[in-house]
């Protein structure tokens, strides 16, 4: 087992390992459905165990892309506030200080 894992670290690819072999335009969309088409092939038990494996671990990869898309997400909450003069300006919020929607009757436009 031991000689197994060495082997298959030496011929990981350099940087993130499976992350690595991504798409550069890979979106958080894109992702999503492949790993819907992964899981299904994985269900379904009709590809040979080598290509289960590789489906699984790039599998991984895609959630932990998809975990990181949502996670960025989750941080870009704006406030737009409207001003006597009638302009607008969006003020960033901390993920603490979402307020919740019946926070914001009478305050949209």
């Amino acid at each position: 087992m031991l000689a197994m894992a060495a082997k298959k670290s030496a011929s990981a690819p350099p940087g993130d390992g499976v992350a690595a072999t991504l798409p550069a335009n890979l979106t958080f969309e894109k992702a999503l459905a492949e790993l819907e088409e992964i899981t299904e092939k994985l269900e379904d038990g009709k590809e040979s165990l080598e290509e289960s494996m590789r489906l699984y671990e790039y599998g991984l990869a895609l959630k932990e892309f998809c975990e990181v898309k949502l996670k960025e997400a989750e941080g870009k909450w704006l406030m737009l506030k409207k001003a006597k003069d009638g302009s607008v300006s969006a003020q960033e919020l901390p993920n603490d200080k979402i307020p919740e929607p019946n926070e914001l009757q009478g305050q949209m436009f």
